[in-house]
């Protein structure tokens, strides 16, 4: 089995290096080309180089190097001093709230509840509570976006990116590193990260997710317009049909309420979305879905730790669990972004448009 797993993600690692570095390579030798100049070929290498420091590398630096927490839960059967040490560790990783004089209140209001509930522990239990709820759901007064809407945000991130782009090669770059900065971000905003095998797991899911990503593109590609609206199924065709032999008296003004329904089923069976459209919304779509799951996986790590989600049936039951959370909460995401999109162009078009 760990054999097969290697063979996989050496196979995808293998794939995904081929098509990013091949692409890379042509597009530096233009750039020779058209500059006359190797220095710019290399410069092109080094700002690659640079970049993907600065999107991948970092970020997997600075999620390992954030202290792991198996179970960011309050476990109903722990005892007080249990619960005492797990709030002395949450009290003492607070840099999920941003702003430095925020986070010192946070931890000197934290830190003085537990000590004033240290020997009740239904108390103790709801502020240990209290202060989950605040990383998972966030708080517009600490300014904390909290993990559930992070996800959400990355998600709605992804559409628009991958609905916009028509490349597959750059959807699928831009998927790897989103779906990196979601990982870190979650984790951030938490205080703490998943063991070192969840971790493992959870960025062979990221590389599996951008080789799918380049898949569903290719899918895509050349799609024909869609007709949401077709109703012509039953109606008669009208290719057979002489209309030199047809009186406008008979289809006009005879009853106005079928005249009504006529026009409007006429009206609805000639709307098409373009093929480029459905297209981009449909690549989008696939993406911010892969994208959630990878989110919601991440947050059953945090919640449930690694005792937990042991076991083949624990696992499916946590991507099961992933994929029906990312299934509900697309819906909102695709609006949501159709409609940042449509505000961004609208205001685009009317500021480019000439002044009276």
């Amino acid at each position: 089995m760990k054999r097969n797993l290697a063979l996989i993600i050496g196979i995808t690692l293998a794939i995904l290096t081929m098509m990013l570095m091949g692409n890379v390579i042509v597009i530096a030798e233009k750039l020779g080309e058209i500059c006359h100049t190797v220095y710019v070929e290399y410069a092109f290498y080094a700002l690659i180089l640079l970049l993907a420091v600065i999107f991948i590398i970092r970020p997997i630096i600075k999620v390992h190097n954030a202290p792991e927490f198996p179970v960011l839960a309050v476990d109903d059967e722990a005892k007080t001093k249990e619960l005492q040490q797990f709030g002395k560790r949450l009290a003492a990783n607070c840099g999920y709230i941003s702003d430095p004089e925020k986070r010192r209140e946070h931890q000197i209001a934290f830190r003085k509840e537990l000590q004033l509930y240290s020997a009740d522990h239904e108390l103790l239990k709801k502020a240990l509570q209290k202060e989950l709820e605040l990383r998972f759901e966030g708080d517009a007064g600490l300014d904390v976006l909290g993990i559930n809407k992070r996800i959400k945000e990355w998600g709605k991130t992804v559409f628009m990116v991958t609905a916009i782009s028509q490349n597959g090669i750059f959807d699928s770059a831009a998927v790897l590193v989103m779906n990196y900065k979601l990982i870190e971000d979650l984790v951030l905003a938490s205080g703490f990260r998943p063991t070192r095998p969840q971790m493992f797991r959870l960025y062979v899911r990221i590389l599996t997710t951008s080789l799918i990503s380049y898949c569903t593109s290719q899918v895509f590609t050349d799609i024909d317009g869609v007709a949401p609206f077709d109703i012509a199924s039953d109606a008669v065709d009208t290719a057979d049909v002489d209309v030199t032999d047809v009186n406008p008296e008979d289809i006009a003004g005879t009853s106005p309420e079928l005249d009504g329904e006529d026009s409007l089923s006429g009206l609805l069976a000639r709307f098409k979305i373009p093929g480029v459209v459905a297209e981009s919304a449909l690549q989008g779509a696939v993406n911010a879905l892969l994208t959630l799951r990878i989110g919601y996986v991440t947050k059953a790590f945090l919640m449930e730790g690694p005792e937990a989600l042991s076991g083949v049936r624990n696992k499916r039951a946590v991507k099961r669990q992933a994929i029906k959370s990312a299934f509900k909460a697309l819906p909102g995401i695709v609006a949501g972004s159709a409609a940042a999109l449509g505000k961004g162009l609208t205001g685009l078009v009317a500021r480019m448009a000439p002044k009276e």
